[in-house]
């Protein structure tokens, strides 16, 4: 049910948007001083009531929704300014306040049997206030775009911003004009910003940018440094480094969110990378001529004294089965960075190997190749070798990539002879664990303890449909995701399932989900999300591209259900029932079989054609 919250007129000191600044605090204050006081119980003992949000008997928000939220005793009823609010099972209640801007009167009613408790609360909401321009003749404040330690290289362009009066010339570094910006485009006067191409000439090494605010009219001046240090890489040869760890991320660029930044893969230890760049604690490395991508600083060591940058020829190939997996070795001089795709139709496993030059003149493939259908390379660019991976079926179950000395090898492998959970090894993640709670429920329910009794019920449900499990953790125990996923790795599933709760700061956002990285992994989440959405959960979606750590893998496919919203009192009451977890493991399983009954039937049809083929 939607709310509207309309404001109760407060006599002519209403606040409109135009009322005196003083005079509206002094009205809030007063008015905020009469409600807080009015707390009516009738009967003897008051109903339970908690209210969390609002926080305070009276509060200020500079945004137009806010949320009612607490718990209350579930047998009474709850209003809000007259309309009823549904109060759970569980107790929780929550439901959206739409605000006018001014002062916002909530009246509550909280009802059990013949006690009545009475509450009112004063919510203000006021637009944030603009911008200001800077007051005298000053610079408010010198930044580096984006911000942090950089380094650059010649052709880089040095962005920078400052905030100071407005009207003024203003320069940076050597006398380099900056430009005020238009205040509707900046939102504020006085917001000046410019850019420099980095020259071969240019010699900083941790320094900071000077910016000179000058008026002509008075012959003042005024200098600030930046706080941000920058770093020209001038130097006479290539800068290198190793990576370090199994499982180095590349990223496409500096952008990130509460996942990380989208990352393009992952690159074994000690590949070689050229250095062209810093920012803040990232560096920026070249790929190719037309490719770049960023590394943590702490997953590369760089190289002391003149390397050359990257670079190789490749040699003969082989291509082969040890009966379990397929193999592709291919001969480098030295360990060359990586990237790899997925293709469907036909489905291929593609790696573009950077700095390498073909000199490949044959290609060995064994008889008895398992997952393999054929394989062969372009040379896309003259500093891009692209190798083609065709497989026999159409689901990829997995791939990786690595290093034996510099002979890069990918591990490809081949679909299960039987595609029954009988014949299957699934892993089960109990989200979070530990120190690590994940989300809290209004309740007071812990997502760890969740993710971990809907673990323990899909384990039970894996074992009597015949399936072999292996666990993340089956006790209230920490576990690192970095060192989770490693272990699972070691551990080579058929599938891997990760059950999490999901939270969000909207209490009305509710519903199941599921999460893929890999668009060949696709279908089994989509199968899963399928039958979760039979216990009537709401659609939250199918998700893809998702950035997260047991997602990431390409060895096995991989699965993230987050079954429903712990924020939401609606899903909070359905993850709070343990036969609720019953159904979901059934969900789950069920999922399962429908993804192995489609890829028996792709299978099936690809066998056909190929023998009509023949």
């Amino acid at each position: 049910m939607k709310l509207s919250v309309s404001p109760l007129p407060l006599g002519s000191n209403y606040y409109r948007g135009n009322t005196p600044k003083s005079l509206f605090f002094a009205v809030f204050m007063a008015v905020t001083m009469v409600l807080s006081s009015s707390f009516v119980s009738m009967g003897q003992q008051h109903p339970r009531l908690k209210i969390v949000s609002p926080a305070a008997d009276s509060s200020m928000i500079d945004t137009s929704i806010a949320y009612f939220r607490g718990v209350a005793d579930p047998s009474g009823m709850l209003f809000l300014n007259g309309t009823e609010v549904k109060i759970y099972r569980t107790g929780v209640f929550a439901a959206p306040l739409y605000l006018q801007n001014g002062i916002n009167e909530l009246e509550i009613c909280h009802v059990v049997d013949t006690d009545t408790l009475r509450k009112r609360m004063v919510m203000v909401h006021e637009k944030p206030a603009p911008p200001q321009p800077t007051a005298g003749f000053a610079i408010e404040y010198a930044r580096i775009l984006p911000g942090g330690e950089l380094w650059l290289q010649p052709g880089d362009h040095l962005q920078v911003e400052m905030k100071a009066t407005p009207g003024m010339q203003a320069y940076f570094y050597k006398d380099i004009p900056l430009y005020e910006v238009d205040a509707s485009e900046a939102g504020v006067a006085g917001i000046y910003r410019g850019e420099y191409t980095v020259q071969p000439s240019d010699t900083l090494a941790n320094k900071r940018i000077p910016f000179y605010l000058r008026d002509n009219a008075t012959k003042k001046n005024v200098t600030l440094d930046s706080r941000e240090q920058v770093t020209f890489l001038t130097q006479h040869h290539t800068l290198t480094g190793l990576t370090t760890g199994d499982q180095a991320p590349l990223f496409y660029g500096l952008g990130t969110d509460r996942l990380g930044g989208a990352r393009m893969g992952h690159l074994d230890n000690g590949v070689k990378l050229e250095v062209t760049g810093k920012w803040q604690d990232m560096y920026r490395v070249r790929l190719s001529e037309q490719m770049q991508a960023y590394i943590p600083a702490n997953n590369l060591r760089l190289q002391k004294g003149v390397h050359f940058r990257p670079h190789s020829i490749t040699g003969s190939w082989a291509v082969y089965t040890d009966t379990v997996n397929d193999y592709v070795a291919i001969g480098l001089n030295e360990r060359l960075p990586y990237t790899s795709i997925q293709q469907q139709d036909p489905t291929r496993i593609v790696v573009d190997v950077y700095g390498a030059v073909s000199n490949s003149n044959w290609i060995t493939q064994k008889d008895g190749l398992l997952a393999i259908q054929n394989v062969w390379y372009e040379q896309v660019s003259k500093d891009i070798f692209r190798i083609y991976i065709e497989l026999k079926e159409k689901q990829l179950w997995g791939y990786e990539i690595g290093y034996e000395g510099s002979r890069l090898v990918i591990r490809v492998k081949p679909q299960p002879p039987v595609l029954d959970l009988r014949q299957l090894t699934v892993a089960v993640d109990a989200g979070h664990g530990g120190s690590n709670r994940g989300a809290m429920g209004m309740t007071g329910v812990l997502e760890k303890d969740l993710n971990l009794s809907m673990a323990l019920k899909l384990k039970k449900a894996l074992d009597r449909a015949g399936a072999s499990v292996i666990m993340t953790r089956e006790t209230d125990k920490p576990f690192n995701n970095g060192e989770r996923l490693k272990w699972i790795k070691q551990q080579n599933p058929d599938i891997l399932v990760s059950i999490h709760c999901n939270a969000s700061g909207n209490p009305m956002v509710q519903g199941a989900s599921t999460y893929y990285r890999h668009q060949p992994y696709r279908p089994v989440s989509q199968h899963i999300y399928a039958e979760m959405r039979k216990l009537g959960l709401a659609d939250f979606g199918n998700v893809g591209g998702f950035n997260f750590t047991l997602n990431s893998p390409t060895e096995f496919p991989s699965v993230l259900v987050e079954v429903a919203f712990l924020s939401n009192p609606e899903d909070e009451e359905r993850l709070l029932d343990t036969k609720f977890h019953d159904e979901v493991a059934g969900s789950i399983v069920a999922g399962l079989q429908r993804f192995l009954r489609e890829v028996d039937q792709l299978s099936a049809v690809s066998y056909r054609k190929s023998a009509i083929g023949n």
